[in-house]
């Protein structure tokens, strides 16, 4: 009340953000480290300059990638930065939104082209020593069918190179660590490997009967 107009006078106070619940900090923090460790995933699958089977399989696909960061970037936002008002608190919801678009464009683009993405793998031989293994591959839109040479094991196991495309059924064995024996047919052939590395120094021909042709040499 005014004292010397006795007219009531109104003052505004701050308004006072509820603080956020400590299960939601617990949770965020959770979210973050998960949201950051499959961005990196995804990003290194993508790009995977050391040919690791792992990422190949798993992180490889782009739009799988934003689907997945763009819904747990979601998720973060909602534990960590709730709206209480969204006209008060436009910034948050615009985060919001965008994490949003982000994750229905890697949905949308996972629908259309996730099959290209496509690494679906069969062990066949094992050396001796457990440190290769030829696997049959199919991958890609097209459902092409390769057999790939891995060296290494568990998390380590990376690509060596492929034998090229198989025809109809076939059998692989392994001679000895550089050698593996494959009938497709039309006999047992010989396909040899690089000692230190396992790339193939065969592939296949261009025909069916034909036998083992040498290998390009290439990364």
């Amino acid at each position: 009340m005014d004292a010397m107009t006795g007219n009531a006078s109104w003052i505004d106070e701050p308004t006072v953000q509820p603080r956020t619940a400590g299960w939601r900090w617990v949770a965020g923090a959770v979210v973050v480290v998960a949201a950051v460790t499959a961005l990196v995933l995804f990003v290194l699958g993508f790009w995977n300059p050391w040919r690791l089977v792992v990422l190949r399989q798993h992180f490889a696909n782009p739009w799988l990638g934003l689907t997945v960061v763009g819904a747990l970037s979601y998720l973060t936002l909602w534990l960590l930065l709730p709206i209480r008002s969204e006209a008060r608190e436009p910034r948050r919801l615009a985060a919001r939104v965008t994490v949003v678009v982000v994750a229905v464009t890697g949905l949308l683009g996972w629908g259309l082209f996730g099959q290209h993405f496509t690494y679906e793998t069969t062990e066949m031989a094992t050396s001796a020593d457990g440190e290769r293994t030829v696997v049959h591959v199919t991958h890609g839109g097209m459902r092409e069918r390769e057999l790939h040479v891995w060296e290494g094991t568990g998390l380590a196991a990376r690509e060596a190179g492929s034998l090229g495309q198989p025809c109809g059924g076939v059998r692989a064995e392994f001679a000895d660590r550089d050698v593996i024996i494959i009938n497709q047919g039309f006999g047992d052939w010989e396909f040899h490997l690089e000692p230190e590395t396992g790339q193939p120094r065969h592939v296949f021909g261009p025909r069916c009967p034909d036998g083992p042709v040498p290998a390009t040499m290439g990364p």
